[in-house]
């Protein structure tokens, strides 16, 4: 046991060292000049002098490999550099956005499951009728509409015309309702369809034809017994949309100007702040690698097949 769990954290820590080098090689050769960002919010005048004495100080002028290894010797001792833009800490500077986007992401997560699992289940029901149809016609409308175009047009009509919520979203009081409400409907309009699939599926097993020839009820075969099967392909869907939503909706928290991780990378892309972009791509592969790793323990613990595979492997 402890062999194989020195071999996944081994695993674990070559492919981070892999997304990082990737990410730094991407940064390293992007336009823009990070020593100009950097003189630019001192507001110095900015001479060919005064950036060659910025970049020798940032370490810039050193080839590639050895700004790689400085930056990932420091990332080993939990010291993620300063940002180029405001000079502040930038490990700091996610601890302040990331319980934001943590706020948003269970409340966006919430919201989805409680819109979408009861209609995808109740579409799966009653397949090609009236209600199906209906329902698939507004998941296939919501699906069209970009979440900016979506956003604004919430804005428009709960914020200006009913004025029942605020524009800008806040961690506490309404704030947090619109954005979380766009990006449940966003997820709902793809999560409807989902379910509605992978339950249409599950009626069409074999158990379910033996259920029925022993008088058992259609809403005790599809609450008791298919449900419960469908669990396994609806929690990875959660696991993905979660790693997504913990990585930040940069378009929804841009337009909500919400404390978020996301508005905070776009802000650091459109501001050439390389250490800060360097610092959300870890963020996001180790998130990843965190949620991957606790689906796939909570698929073991609802199917004892997949369990038993993987010991077979």
């Amino acid at each position: 046991m402890i062999k194989k769990w020195l071999t996944v954290i081994g695993k674990t820590i070559l492919l981070l060292i892999g997304i990082t080098f990737l990410s730094f090689l991407l940064v390293y050769h992007s336009p823009g000049d990070p020593a100009m960002v950097a003189l630019k919010k001192s507001g110095m005048r900015v001479s060919e002098e005064a950036l060659e004495l910025k970049r020798e100080e940032l370490g810039l002028n050193d080839p590639f490999a050895v700004q790689y290894g400085r930056w990932l010797n420091e990332f080993f001792h939990g010291d993620l550099g300063e940002s180029y833009k405001t000079g502040k800490v930038v490990a700091g500077e996610l601890k302040k956005t990331i319980p934001a986007t943590l706020l948003l992401t269970v409340a966006a997560l919430a919201l989805t499951i409680l819109i979408s699992f009861p209609i995808g289940v109740l579409c799966a029901k009653y397949k090609d009728r009236g209600f199906d149809n209906m329902i698939r016609f507004v998941t296939y409308f919501l699906s069209s509409l970009p979440s900016f175009f979506l956003a604004l047009l919430l804005m428009y009509v709960l914020s200006m015309k009913l004025q029942l919520l605020p524009v800008i979203g806040s961690v506490s009081g309404k704030g947090i309702i619109m954005p979380a409400l766009v990006l449940a409907l966003t997820l709902s309009a793809w999560y409807i369809r989902q379910i509605r699939g992978i339950v249409l599926q599950e009626l069409e097993q074999e158990y379910v034809d033996g259920l029925k020839s022993r008088g058992a009820s259609e809403n005790r075969i599809l609450f008791f017994h298919v449900l419960k099967n469908c669990m396994l392909p609806i929690v990875t869907l959660l696991g993905m949309s979660f790693g997504t939503l913990l990585g930040g909706s940069a378009i929804v928290e841009t337009i909500f100007s919400w404390p978020g991780v996301g508005r905070l990378a776009v802000t650091s892309i459109s501001a050439r702040d390389y250490p800060v972009i360097q610092a959300y791509v870890v963020w996001m592969a180790m998130i990843y690698l965190l949620i991957n790793a606790t689906v796939e323990f909570l698929c073991q613990i609802l199917d004892p097949r997949v369990r038993r595979e993987k010991s077979a492997r």
